[in-house]
């Protein structure tokens, strides 16, 4: 069977990532044909990604609470995330 996995989260460390790669593996254990549509690898623009936290470590999980409040209490907010 050919299956499609529409994928949309910012932080492939995340625990979608995990269950994203473990749903992928596992379905092509069973023989099936299992396609990927990562939509943030395609630089699809969510409401709110990595990049709207200019002054977070890029190599440091994701952590939208932690890298927002970091932000604010910063002044490193983007143009869009001070209105």
């Amino acid at each position: 069977m050919n299956i499609l996995i529409v994928y949309a989260h910012p932080e492939s460390r995340s625990l979608n990532g995990s269950l994203n790669k473990h749903m992928r593996e596992r379905l092509e254990s069973l023989g099936h044909s299992a396609q990927v549509s990562d939509l943030y690898a395609m630089q699809w623009k969510a409401s709110l990604d990595g990049a709207d936290f200019p002054d977070r470590d890029p190599n440091a999980r994701l952590d939208i609470t932690h890298d927002s409040q970091h932000a604010f209490e910063t002044n490193t907010q983007t143009s869009d995330g001070r209105e």
